[in-house]
């Protein structure tokens, strides 16, 4: 009798906005909860918020300016997880993968010792559909 894997969720990080990678962050805390595995491949803006110190910034795009107020109050008042928190939950279950698209990393100029240790990997596309070809779902955030 053979083993099977756990269900795989690959996850295409392109947005660095708050909402869409606390959005992409919940999905992935669901899967791992639920006996999933996840690989989340960070690319341009999403990338940014890999680099150390700037995980928790709050940037949003394409909402009002009310949105940001209030994601801020929420995070003061603990009603909101920071995303490096929903990373360091994420990454106990031990069935996470975070890579950073090396083309993005070119493009932005930002150098594999800039990013978080949360990190596992930096690779290509290419490398990154390898993964998905055995994927259960597939998001683009």
């Amino acid at each position: 009798m053979g083993e099977t894997r756990p269900y795989r969720y690959c996850i295409f990080m392109h947005s660095g906005s708050y909402d869409r990678v606390f959005q992409a962050m919940s999905i992935t805390n669901v899967v791992l909860a639920t006996g999933g595995e996840v690989h989340l491949f960070f690319s341009y803006g999403a990338l940014r918020r890999l680099v150390k110190g700037h995980t928790d910034d709050v940037v949003i795009e394409g909402e009002p300016a009310f949105f940001k107020d209030e994601i801020e109050k929420n995070l003061k008042r603990g009603t909101l997880d920071p995303i490096s928190e929903m990373i360091s939950i994420a990454k106990r279950f031990g069935r996470l993968n975070i890579y950073a698209c090396t083309g993005s990393m070119a493009t932005l100029n930002i150098a594999r010792d800039e990013l978080i240790d949360a990190v596992d990997k930096s690779m290509g596309l290419v490398g990154f559909l390898q993964l998905v070809k055995d994927a259960d779902k597939v998001l683009y955030i």
